[in-house]
């Protein structure tokens, strides 16, 4: 009986926990504050055809996985559709275990609507770029 008790507890307790985020306090704007610059000088790198200055936040992983010739390749069909980058506007921020992913809409040269997402990781206390999605 008191094993029914006990679980017939701990199922009231998970609905009504179930709702809960761990996440749900945290800072927009100081992960906006330390996003902005990163996300500048990526995009920048984009613009500018350099590989270094594009991949200089991103984490080893993901740079490693992203070879240079790999980049002139994207680039390449890059600048043909969408184009060139112009600015983007911050649509959503979600926490993630020891990160944040952080959605936008991009606006380039020949679309104005360019789904762009990236996961920051925080490694040694800096914000890394984990995987960066244009679409």
């Amino acid at each position: 009986m008191n094993k029914l008790i006990a679980t017939i507890l701990l199922i009231f307790l998970m609905t009504i926990f179930a709702g809960c985020s761990l996440y749900e306090d945290f800072d927009k704007d100081t992960v906006i504050k330390m996003t902005d610059p990163i996300m500048n000088s990526t995009m920048e790198g984009l613009n500018e055809n350099n590989y270094q200055k594009f991949t200089e936040h991103f984490t080893d992983s993901y740079k490693n996985s992203f070879r240079e010739n790999s980049f002139f390749e994207f680039t390449n069909n890059f600048y043909q559709n969408p184009g060139k980058y112009i600015s983007r506007e911050l649509y959503d921020i979600r926490p993630i275990n020891n990160g944040y992913i952080i959605h936008y809409k991009g606006i380039f040269e020949q679309k104005d609507n360019v789904a762009i997402t990236v996961t920051f990781e925080i490694v040694n206390g800096e914000y890394k770029i984990k995987k960066l999605r244009f679409i």
